[in-house]
């Protein structure tokens, strides 16, 4: 099949799963989603025996009802103007990949990603979709480091499924948990206790923060350093006519990196870090993202 052919598949499927996600919700009414538990009432018949006590009106003991405190914070992803713009992105996207994507390119796609994978960083490949190509593998880790914390007992979507497909499917599988997850961001919401054992280990681990910008530093600094006029115009002939891998590959980066301002500012919040803005971060592609895992501060225990 042609990779525009795969991404149309691939856009299709996460599209059944968002889909069946926002239909679901919207069929129950949300108060009775969490309807208050009424404990009941018990009133006290009127006594009789005295003459006084004949014409006593009955007392009523009122019990409180018991309402859970979710019912207050339920989140209803299509109300929120960040959930919709990310829900552009992704249809915009997979529309890229349909609609702009240059076509008949599935052998010189195949022997691209061959070159990649046999001889990374040799000058075989256009250096700065190299990058770009390599980066795509960095993100998805950073956003597993992000999302994995506030991913306990989602609603809608379980966190690992679209984190794991997004390091081959980029935004394409991870866009619609982005845009159908509750957020986790009050101070001492999750605490260091509640997170498995990979997310506790690895991802929240500074040797794997600092990994990831290493290499992001190296990626940034490849490209940077291959950038001359010769490259630059390589590329854009790789996006425009020769590479649906090229052309969907730096949308996908382009989206993921606009995602990730709020991501990183629910972490912060989380982590009840406020000396920099997440817009700070998330300015810096690839990078910015590596740097927050490296500065930010533990969970609480």
């Amino acid at each position: 099949r042609s990779p525009s052919r795969v991404f149309a598949h691939a856009m299709s499927f996460a599209c059944v799963t968002l889909a069946t996600s926002v239909v679901t919700a919207a069929a129950v009414p949300r108060d009775a989603r969490r309807a208050p538990v009424m404990r009941g009432t018990a009133a006290t018949p009127p006594v009789v025996g005295t003459l006084h006590r004949r014409f006593e009106k009955p007392r009523v003991r009122l019990v409180r009802c018991a309402v859970s405190d979710d019912t207050a914070n339920d989140f209803v992803p299509w109300t929120s103007p960040e959930r919709l713009l990310l829900t552009v992105g992704w249809l915009g996207l997979g529309s890229t990949a349909v609609f702009v994507a240059p076509t008949g390119t599935t052998e010189f796609d195949t022997e691209l990603i061959t070159s990649l994978i046999s001889s990374p960083f040799s000058g075989t490949v256009n250096p700065i979709f190299e990058a770009l190509f390599n980066s795509l593998g960095v993100v998805p880790a950073v956003y597993a480091a992000l999302l994995l914390p506030g991913g306990k007992d989602q609603p809608r979507l379980p966190p690992v499924p679209p984190i794991a497909l997004s390091f081959a499917l980029g935004f394409f599988a991870l866009g619609p948990y982005l845009i159908t997850r509750e957020p986790r961001g009050e101070v001492g919401s999750v605490k260091k206790s509640d997170l498995g054992w990979a997310t506790k280990t690895v991802f929240e681990s500074k040797i794997f923060a600092v990994g990831n910008a290493a290499f992001a530093t190296f990626l940034t600094a490849y490209a940077v350093s291959h950038a001359d006029t010769a490259s630059v115009q390589g590329f854009v002939e790789l996006w425009n006519t020769q590479s649906a891998l090229c052309c969907v590959s730096s949308c996908d980066l382009l989206v993921l990196s606009l995602a990730f301002g709020g991501v990183i500012a629910e972490d912060m919040e989380r982590r009840g870090f406020s000396n920099i803005p997440a817009a700070a971060f998330a300015a810096v592609p690839v990078l910015g993202p590596c740097l927050w895992l490296v500065v930010r501060p533990t969970l609480e225990e």
